[in-house]
């Protein structure tokens, strides 16, 4: 059973003064924070590094863009630890977000990160529908280095599930060379998992996401998933 370190979520303010009427993008960013993400493997930098360089450039980007920072909603969960899940921000404005880099320690609790995810995704589908607020479909990219440490399968079976219905639109990302792509799939009916082994590709990864934010229907994630992974 993963602890979920989430007494405090932040929804941002949304009182109904504050509620901006714009169609909203949320984006779920699933991160892998276990020990083996200290590791090198393709970079000069650790993986940890690289992931976290890359999300405070993706996060500057959206805070810096006049119309990213005004639509997107973001939620980043990250695991690892002793099968510990922690929702870092969950759907908040870019305004009220406070990023402190990953730490890395620990196992691999995707499965549980995967499960809360889905969790948070549904109250925030919720909240749009009860404040009358439309939104694009929901983005969530799950990166990973590794194999989970707990029972994922159940996760995975919902998600594949949303994913083929249309609520969300899922980006499986494995870092590293010799990533194994088997359990991604598993959460990707649609979508090929992608294989980052390079500073290069954490960049081009965030720049691809970047356009996302600010213009949803920009297909070029899409696309660079399509090519030979």
């Amino acid at each position: 059973m993963a602890d979920y370190m989430d007494d405090e979520v932040n929804f941002g303010d949304w009182s109904s003064l504050d509620i901006n009427v714009s169609r909203r993008v949320p984006i779920c960013l699933v991160l892998d924070r276990s020990g083996s993400m200290d590791e090198k493997d393709g970079s000069n930098l650790t993986k940890i590094e690289e992931l976290n360089k890359n999300l405070k450039d993706f996060l500057d980007y959206v805070r810096g863009n006049a119309k990213a920072s005004r639509i997107c909603d973001i939620c980043i969960i990250s695991f690892g630890g002793v099968d510990e899940v922690n929702v870092v921000c969950g759907y908040t404005n870019i305004k009220d977000l406070k990023y402190t880099p990953l730490t890395p320690y620990g196992r691999t609790p995707m499965g549980a990160a995967v499960n809360k995810a889905m969790e948070l995704l549904k109250l925030r589908r919720n909240y749009y529908r009860a404040n009358d607020i439309e939104h694009y479909k929901p983005i969530m990219l799950i990166m990973t280095d590794g194999l989970p440490t707990d029972n994922y399968m159940a996760a995975a079976v919902e998600f594949s599930r949303m994913v083929q219905t249309k609520e969300v639109k899922v980006f499986p990302v494995g870092i590293g060379k010799n990533f194994n792509k088997e359990v991604l799939r598993k959460f990707s009916p649609l979508v090929e998992p992608k294989t980052i082994s390079s500073a290069e590709n954490f960049s081009k990864l965030f720049k691809l996401l970047s356009a996302s934010s600010s213009n949803p229907n920009d297909d070029s994630l899409d696309k660079w998933f399509q090519d030979e992974a």
